[in-house]
């Protein structure tokens, strides 16, 4: 071996040796300044270490030896005070340098190598401590700071790690950061594991997320509110006007179609009741009930029915039996504003003509907002005939009446039905016309029209009501069964309907005009009502004697409602002296003096009509209304053409009264107010308790009573010789 050779292993071992040298020299200065600055560590005490309760970290908690809490005025723990323990490689000596140690696992380290670890540690915990100080509450809390008190978990911050806490090296992977991984799986101070109450978590989340919390809850009110509608009934479909022209709603039979007329719905022809033919021939009403009675599809309904089997004014017949069918006249066919009803009954007499007057319009609706109702119902022979082969056959055993049951029927059919045209049930206003205002009197205190209708406007009725009982009517009308040769109700339904109508006695159809005379009174009017006890169960003036009606009620007619005897015309001119005539023949001259009425009334035709309108009409009816201290009564006085007829109050609310000139537009506008206002309210706002007699002319003028009706109540003319239908 050259010399070269040995000499390069021995200045290797002179380098290394100057190096180790210089090393322990560096060290020495390193912990002496170390010294000089944090004083000798004191020994750990192993034994309290030992005896020291473990803080529980809770589950994701991150334990970062030497990590200090932002803004704490104490001195670092991981750097300053906490002890060197046992097993960390070195010890303290006495003069403050830590010794080298050998450790049992291994190697051991210098005390510049763990300067110098400490060091880089110190560099990444300050590198990191300020972004983490301002996540983490700066606030101490008790429940953070003891969780062995507390039993419940969360993650654990800066302010849970103090010089008390173990690193466990097995737990979990540690880096050379010094970081590691703490077990979630906190335990109790007793070392039972607890977990909190399913309520308290809802509540802990509901009250970290409030905006998520109240959406969630509006949606569920809203599907509460969608659930509670869709309960409440079912569903209604909105009938709108398609593009012909039509317009189609629903009954209790089935889908009915209308026309639109004058920008209103017009639904005329719907049928109502079963027809009254064969079997059912004067048989009280029965309502479309049954399926097989409806129809299938969409019924049309565009084109007016016949008129049940009537007297016209002619004194012809003319009719059908299967007649009970009604028209509907309404402004909209929506269910969002119902509006008022008037059902409209119309009859000169009780034998007919019918409707007479009473026909409304779709323009008349429109322009009223109302929706009116105008049925047919039987008359006559068909309408009111009591007899006793036909009470034997019903059940119960009874006959008569049943035009009225017609109209019961109608107005159950309106209750059942009209919502669908646009209409109010609850404000059902019965208006009836002459003989359908007897009619509609009848039908106010009856039981089975009891909560059909809310309102009756009487016009022009009778106040005359029968009297006799149904035994008293049958045997007045047993003439009429050799008329037509039947002794059973079975030959009398097969027989044929004009020659029913034709073997009617012509004095059934008499009406009382004139003044009363001697010939007229002798001869007994006849009665078509009947107190069948089935639906007239109690004279009429009884029931208005009574302290309430089930209904409001507004009675009326006109000045010249009469009937003037056929001798006199307004078309010719008449001598005084000759209506003082015909006065003096009449039963009147003998209660009272001509001259006396005279004085009161002109000696005109105009006179004349007045005095008769008064007898037997105008005081009749007044003295009925003011049998309640709340039912008012109206008097038109005002002309249409020449005279107050029994049809212009009538005319003037239907608005067939030519309105021309101002004091006719002034009537037309006191008389339809006067009107509208009872069907939209139910009250009459001009009449009060001492003034509820209505004179209405140009204006309505309230008034305490009526003058001329004074002398004939006060000499007992009126109502004994009132008009009976």
């Amino acid at each position: 071996m050259s010399q070269t050779d040995q000499q390069q292993p021995q200045e290797q071992d002179k380098s290394m040796d100057k190096k180790e040298i210089a090393d322990e020299e560096r060290e020495k200065m390193l912990n002496a300044e170390n010294t000089k600055h944090t004083g000798a560590a004191p020994a750990p005490d192993l034994e309290a270490e030992d005896h020291k309760p473990k803080r529980k970290i809770p589950i994701g908690g991150i334990k970062m030896p030497g990590f200090c809490r932002s803004k704490s005025k104490e001195p670092c723990k991981e750097e300053d005070t906490k002890p060197a323990e046992a097993g960390d490689g070195e010890a303290p000596t006495k003069d403050g340098e830590m010794a080298p140690t050998d450790k049992a696992g291994g190697g051991g380290g210098t005390p510049v190598k763990e300067t110098k670890e400490k060091e880089g540690r110190k560099g990444i915990l300050e590198a990191i401590r300020l972004p983490l100080s301002s996540v983490f509450s700066r606030k101490k809390k008790e429940s953070d700071t003891d969780l062995g008190t507390t039993g419940t978990a969360g993650l654990a911050s800066v302010e849970t790690l103090d010089d008390g806490t173990q690193v466990n090296n097995n737990a979990g992977a540690g880096g050379d950061d010094g970081m590691e991984t703490v077990r979630l799986d906190v335990e109790a101070a007793d070392g039972v594991l607890t977990k909190p109450h399913p309520l308290i978590v809802c509540l802990t989340a509901a009250r970290r997320n409030v905006v998520v919390s109240a959406v969630t809850l509006l949606i569920l009110l809203l599907v509460v509110i969608i659930i509670c509608v869709a309960c409440v009934g079912p569903r209604r479909i909105v009938a709108q006007p398609i593009k012909d022209g039509k317009v189609e709603t629903q009954t209790s039979c089935g889908l009915v179609q209308g026309l639109l007329e004058d920008d209103a719905f017009v639904f005329r022809g719907i049928p109502y009741a079963v027809p009254p033919v064969n079997n059912r021939r004067w048989q009280p009403s029965e309502p479309l009930r049954k399926i097989e009675h409806c129809w299938n599809g969409t019924y049309l309904a565009h084109n007016s029915s016949e008129m049940c089997w009537q007297h016209n004014a002619s004194n012809g017949i003319n009719g059908v039996e299967d007649c009970l069918y009604l028209d509907v006249y309404t402004p909209q066919v929506l269910y969002d504003r119902p509006l008022p009803v008037v059902v409209m009954i119309g009859a000169d007499t009780l034998s007919g003509p019918s409707p007479g007057i009473m026909i409304p319009s779709g323009k008349l609706a429109r322009v009223r907002e109302m929706v009116y109702v105008r049925p047919n119902f039987r008359l006559g022979v068909f309408g009111f005939l009591a007899v006793e082969p036909l009470s034997r056959a019903a059940h119960p055993m009874s006959s008569g009446n049943y035009g009225l049951s017609d109209i019961i029927t109608v107005l159950q059919w309106v209750q059942l039905n009209i919502e669908h045209f646009g209409g109010d049930k609850k404000q059902v206003t019965l208006w009836g016309h002459r003989a359908g205002g007897t009619l509609v009197t009848a039908l106010v205190g009856a039981r089975r029209a009891k909560d059909l209708f809310a309102r009756a406007w009487i016009s022009s009725g009778s106040a005359i009501f029968p009297a006799r009982d149904l035994r008293d009517s049958e045997k007045q009308n047993e003439a009429f069964l050799d008329y037509i040769r039947c002794k059973d109700a079975s030959c009398m339904k097969k027989k044929n309907a004009e020659d029913v109508m034709e073997l009617v006695p012509s004095s059934w159809h008499s009406t009382n005009a004139g003044l009363p005379d001697l010939k007229t009174v002798n001869s007994t009017k006849h009665e078509w009502l009947v107190k069948d006890d089935i639906i007239i169960q109690q004279h009429i003036g009884e029931i208005f004697s009574q302290k309430e009606l089930p209904v409001k009620v507004v009675m009326g007619t006109t000045a010249q409602s009469g009937q003037l005897v056929k001798s006199l015309s307004y078309d010719r001119t008449v001598d005084p002296q000759e209506i003082r005539n015909i006065y003096s023949e009449s039963l009147l001259e003998s209660i009272v003096q001509a001259d006396q009425v005279f004085a009161q009334y002109n000696s005109t035709v105009k006179g004349l009509h007045t005095i008769i309108s008064d007898v037997r009409v105008v005081c009749p009816l007044m003295t009925v209304a003011t049998m309640k201290s709340d039912i008012p009564f109206y008097i038109s006085t005002f002309p249409r053409d020449v005279i107050a007829d029994v049809d212009s109050d009538a005319a003037a609310i239907l608005g067939f009264f030519p309105a021309k000139t101002p004091e006719q537009k002034r009537h037309l506008q006191a008389m339809q107010q006067l009107f509208n206002h009872f069907v939209w309210h139910g009250e009459v706002k001009e009449a009060d308790s001492g003034k509820r007699i209505l004179i209405v002319d140009q204006d309505i003028l309230p008034r305490a009573g009526y003058e001329n009706c004074k002398l004939w109540i006060d000499k007992a003319i009126v109502p004994a010789y009132a008009r009976v239908d």
